[in-house]
């Protein structure tokens, strides 16, 4: 199993389609100059050689029609079954049958013997490029412990022998007891050397399929943002869209925290420290317009300071316009929190890699003490930067119950997406506009 997400999965597909484009390319190229070289009366008079140019439309209309038509013959799919595979000469007719329509809308002179020696040269030489690539970048077998019961485990097992192209190599099984499976127990979770092979391990699949949802949240933690595969139950089916794996014939479903590692961390980091410095430098009147209503309320100091948990669990200077004074909120304190305005200066916290503009809203470490009696699962928000916008504060009321939040936090986290992020910003500014801080 190969992530969705993952490099290699993103780097294989990369390969895939600039070698599909290349095959596309350089027989369109062929079947061209064949046709200028090659002299055929009965097609000259029609359509004369030098009339045909190999420019950027001819080119983008073959190949992206090979392209388009490789991908809805299913050369694309994530998993190919046997009974299923598909055949290159249906892409080939949907290849012509898009040609020919595009040309004609283009009002694109076509020669027929172009159109058809395209097809031939991309016959001979697709499969030669597919099995060069299939040679040169082989599937790198990874190394994977899985998390059950023994029967289950045996289970999984089977399964995975039926995987033709042996992408999984089990090195051992954490679960509750020990038996004889084939490959190693390595104890229960609970224990200190397992947890840490199952932190530092390649890839670990959960075939616990009717865990306890505390024993999943439990392997996230251990895992960290890199998460962990699980195989789907019956009821996770009522709530999952869409499958992103198999095991065999059996559907997994990626738990990862996605924007917390990799590529898509840092990817969200650059825009965090980009939109932030453009934020600040925008709003840099109302910074000036707030210190002055600040000082002249009670010439007291104008920002605040209070402690929150980052990233990690590790404490940090959290900073706010003032908008308090010996416990009672100030004349320009009410209308700061109003439309939440005391908050910019969290924009340098932002910037300085404290938090991110979306996130779980941090949460001061006594009152996360607390909380954590009540709901042991809450210190998995500081696996993420935390926000100044965030899921459950735009979606919830503000006296909501932790756990309540807590799950808002977490589909955030596992459901990360740069439309999401660009979605909470809009909706949390134009509360503040409306004036619904309070």
């Amino acid at each position: 199993m190969i992530r969705p997400g993952s490099r290699d999965r993103s780097l294989r597909t990369a390969i895939l389609l600039i070698g599909d484009f290349s095959v596309a390319w350089v027989s369109l190229t062929a079947a061209v100059y064949l046709r200028r070289m090659v002299p055929m009366a009965f097609t000259r008079s029609l359509l004369p050689p030098d009339n045909f140019p190999l420019d950027v439309t001819v080119v983008s209309l073959f190949t992206l029609a090979f392209l388009g038509a490789l991908g809805l013959a299913g050369f694309y799919r994530k998993r190919i079954m046997l009974r299923a595979r598909p055949v290159l000469l249906v892409a080939l007719l949907i290849q012509i049958a898009a040609v020919a329509i595009g040309a004609t809308l283009l009002e694109q002179p076509l020669p027929r013997t172009v159109l058809f020696a395209v097809p031939l040269a991309e016959a001979l030489l697709f499969p030669l490029w597919r099995s060069l690539q299939f040679t040169m970048w082989p599937l790198r077998v990874r190394d994977t412990i899985l998390v059950g019961d023994p029967a289950e485990i045996s289970a999984a097992l089977a399964v995975l022998e039926t995987d033709r192209e042996r992408r999984v190599r089990v090195i051992g099984y954490a679960g509750s007891s020990e038996a004889d499976v084939g490959v190693p127990w390595l104890g229960p979770l609970a224990d200190a050397g397992v947890r840490a092979a199952i932190r530092d391990v390649e890839e670990v699949i959960c075939v616990w399929s009717e865990a306890a949802p505390s024993g999943r949240l439990e392997l996230l933690r251990i895992r960290g943002p890199r998460g962990y595969l699980l195989l789907a139950s019956s009821a996770d089916a009522l709530l999952v869209s869409s499958v992103l794996g198999w095991m065999g014939d059996e559907p997994l479903i990626e738990v990862m925290i996605g924007c917390g590692f990799g590529v898509r961390a840092i990817v969200k980091r650059a825009i965090d420290i980009a939109v932030a410095i453009i934020l600040a430098i925008v709003t840099l009147p109302f910074w000036i317009v707030i210190t002055m209503a600040i000082w002249l309320d009670d010439r007291g100091p104008i920002l605040h300071r209070q402690m929150r948990l980052g990233l990690g669990g590790i404490p940090f200077a959290m900073w706010k316009f003032r908008s308090m004074h010996n416990d009672r909120v100030t004349r320009a304190g009410s209308v700061l929190r109003r439309y939440r305005v005391d908050e910019l200066p969290q924009l340098l916290n932002v910037i300085a890699g404290d938090m991110s503009l979306v996130g779980p809203r941090p949460e001061r470490p006594e009152i996360a003490e607390r909380i954590l009696e009540d709901v042991p699962d809450f210190d998995l928000r500081c696996m993420l930067r935390p926000g100044m916008a965030g899921l459950a504060q735009i979606l919830v009321e503000h006296d909501s119950r932790p756990a309540v939040k807590l799950r808002y936090d977490l589909t955030y986290m596992c459901s990360w997406s740069l439309w999401l992020d660009v979605r909470l910003l809009f909706r949390s500014i134009a509360a503040a506009l409306s004036g619904s801080g309070m």
